[in-house]
């Protein structure tokens, strides 16, 4: 951990925050992953030995304990401290999007895309039962292409190979294209009518598709940059 050598309680809080990775792992702990494996989803680049050092880091800080259920699996949860943290992680998302570099090529991992599209989707305005969603990422590479989001009983699942059921709606697009509507950078509405967003299944629910999808919670602030 990085010292400063001051009081300031800017500097104390740094010598935590500051360090890689930890304000992703932050935000993943604030949008509801517990379990070591969900976090390590949300930020897919960070190797499981950093990772668990950097959650250790974050008990001894107060910010996460860590809890047994009753199946005696250890899950992560925020304290009150943690707790603290979501309008830090919420303003500090708030500044990247206004005024953050552009999103270059390197930037674009399509694991993280799916899995947080995954936590946004508008469950209540999908039809009743199994509802699948297949995602093809025109120009990922080949092992990272296709992607599945499977809504079911309230609950919705990533899935990197055919779940077992037909898709409902299959999406075709460019990633750059799919991260930038996410981001709400680009209007679905227009991708889809330019034909960059190609929807294939049922007219019913590909009108519906876009409903479905919430985007960040940072789509709605306009670029300043």
């Amino acid at each position: 951990m990085s010292e400063f050598g001051q009081f300031c309680p800017v500097a104390l809080a740094s010598e935590t925050l500051s360090q890689k990775w930890m304000l992703l792992i932050v935000r993943e702990l604030c949008a509801g992953a517990a379990r070591f494996s969900d976090v390590r989803r949300g930020v897919p680049r960070i190797s499981a030995t950093l990772l668990k050092q950097r959650l250790d880091t974050l008990e001894l800080a107060g910010v996460i304990e860590r809890r047994s259920l009753e199946s005696g699996r250890q899950v992560y949860a925020l304290t009150e401290a943690g707790e603290d943290l979501r309008p830090v992680v919420a303003s500090v998302g708030a500044w990247g999007q206004r005024w953050a570099r552009e999103i270059r090529t390197e930037d674009l991992d399509p694991r993280w895309l799916v899995w947080a599209m995954h936590r946004r989707l508008d469950i209540a305005a999908m039809p009743l039962g199994r509802t699948v969603i297949e995602l093809v990422f025109r120009d990922a590479p080949a092992r990272q292409r296709r992607f599945w989001l499977v809504s079911h009983n309230g609950d919705v699942d990533v899935c990197i190979k055919p779940p077992g059921f037909d898709a409902n709606v299959t999406v075709r697009v460019g990633l750059r294209a799919m991260a930038e509507i996410w981001r709400g950078l680009r209007p679905i509405a227009g991708e889809i009518k330019a034909g960059r967003l190609q929807l294939e299944g049922e007219p019913a629910l590909c009108r519906a598709f876009p409903r479905w999808l919430k985007l960040s919670a940072f789509a709605p602030i306009k670029r300043k940059r």
